[in-house]
C-alpha cells in the first residue's frame, strides 16, 4: 500500500539515519537525549513536504536529504521549546524532555539540533535556504509569543489568532515549499506559488490541529486531550465560543484562575465542544485546503503523478486523527 509520501520515501529513510547519526556524533549526553527524542518518531511532515516539492521537477534527489534533515532538526527543536514554554507532559505519547530530564536539558537539546541544522546549511552555501529557514524561525518565535501575550479582550481575536499560527505553523510550511522551489530553479513567481501552497497547506494543519485538541484521542494523538485549553492558549475553537456562544465571562472566570481544577477544565472544554467552534474551525481548514488545491493547479512543471500525490496529502489532512 502507498504510504502518503511514497515519493520520497527512500529519502525520508536516508534523513532517519542522518539524524541518528548527528546524535551520534555529540557526547555521550546527546546521544542519551537526542536518541530518546528521535525515537519518539515524528512524521518528518517538514522534509517530506520539501523532498516532494524538489521532486516535482524530475531532479534527483541525492545531495537534498542534507537539507530536509536541517528541516527536520529545527522543526525538532522547536517542539522540544514548546514543551518548556507550555510545561507539556507529554508527546507523542511519551513523557517529554523536560520531565523525564529536566528544562535546562531539554532547552540545551534544542539548541544543539537547531546548531547542527545550521551548520548543514553553512557547510553547504547554501545561502538562499540559509534566509529561508531563519525567516521560519523568525516567524515561529513571534507567532508564540505574539500568542503567549494575548488577552481575551482583544479586538479582532480571530484575525489575530489566524496571524499568530501563520507565524508559528504554518510558515514552516511555506519555508519547505519555498526552499524546494529555489532548488527546483523556479522563477520568483513560481517560488511565490510553491510559498503559497505551503502556507495554505500549514495553516489548515494547523486548525485541525486545534480541533484535536479537544476531539481527539490521546493514544492517538500523542497528548492529553484539552492541553491547549489547560494552558491557556486562544485557538479557533475556543475564540468562536467566546465570541458567537455568549460563553466570554464563565470562560474567562475558569481561565483566569490561578490554577484550573479538572472539573472546571471539562466544563470549558463542554462549552467548547456543545458550541459551532469546532464546525466552524474545521470549515475553515477545508478553505484553506481549497485554496492550496487552486493554487497548486496554477503551479507549472509537475507531472500528474506528483501532482495527485501533493493533492491527495493536502485532501487528506482533513481526515487525520494525528500526522
Amino acid at each position: 500500500m502507498e504510504t502518503k509520501w511514497h515519493l520520497v520515501e527512500n529519502e525520508l529513510a536516508q534523513v532517519e539515519q542522518q539524524l541518528l547519526q548527528i546524535v551520534t556524533r555529540g557526547g555521550p549526553e546527546m546521544q542519551e537525549v537526542g536518541s530518546y527524542v528521535l525515537n519518539g518518531k515524528g512524521k518528518r511532515i517538514r522534509p517530506a513536504l520539501f523532498l516532494t516539492t524538489v521532486y516535482t521537477s524530475g531532479k534527483d534527489l541525492y545531495g537534498y536529504v542534507d537539507v530536509a534533515t536541517a528541516l527536520e532538526l529545527i522543526h525538532t527543536a522547536s517542539l522540544l521549546h514548546d514543551d518548556v514554554i507550555d510545561q507539556a507532559s507529554c508527546r507523542r505519547g511519551r513523557d517529554t524532555v523536560h520531565v523525564q530530564w529536566n528544562n535546562k536539558i531539554a532547552v540545551l537539546t534544542g539548541d544543539y539540533f537547531l546548531s547542527q541544522a545550521l551548520k548543514i546549511l553553512v557547510n553547504y552555501g547554501l545561502w538562499d535556504l540559509l534566509g529561508i529557514t531563519v525567516a521560519v524561525v523568525e516567524n515561529m518565535a513571534d507567532g508564540e509569543l505574539q500568542q503567549t501575550f494575548a488577552k481575551i479582550s482583544l479586538p479582532d481575536l480571530e484575525k489575530q489568532y489566524y496571524c499568530w499560527i501563520g507565524k508559528k505553523s504554518a510558515s514552516f510550511f511555506a519555508g519547505c515549499c519555498q526552499a524546494g522551489s529555489v532548488l527546483r530553479g523556479d522563477n520568483q513567481e513560481q517560488q511565490t506559488r510553491w510559498f503559497e501552497f505551503g502556507f495554505s497547506v500549514g495553516m489548515a494543519f494547523q486548525l485541525i490541529d486545534d480541533m484535536l485538541d479537544y476531539t481527539g484521542n490521546g493514544e492517538t494523538t500523542g497528548k492529553p486531550l484539552y492541553s491547549d485549553l489547560k494552558n491557556r492558549v486562544f485557538t479557533l475553537p475556543l475564540i468562536r465560543t467566546i465570541v458567537n456562544e455568549g460563553k466570554k465571562e464563565m470562560i474567562l472566570k475558569i481561565m483566569q484562575a490561578e490554577e484550573i481544577a479538572e472539573k472546571d477544565l471539562q466544563k470549558a472544554a463542554d462549552l467548547v465542544c456543545s458550541g459551532e467552534g469546532l464546525s466552524y474551525t474545521g470549515q475553515k481548514a477545508a478553505e484553506y485546503i481549497e485554496r492550496a488545491l487552486a493554487i497548486l493547479d496554477k503551479i507549472t512543471g509537475i507531472e500528474k503523478e506528483k501532482r495527485e500525490s501533493l493533492r491527495s496529502w493536502a485532501e487528506e489532512m482533513l481526515e487525520r486523527s494525528r500526522w
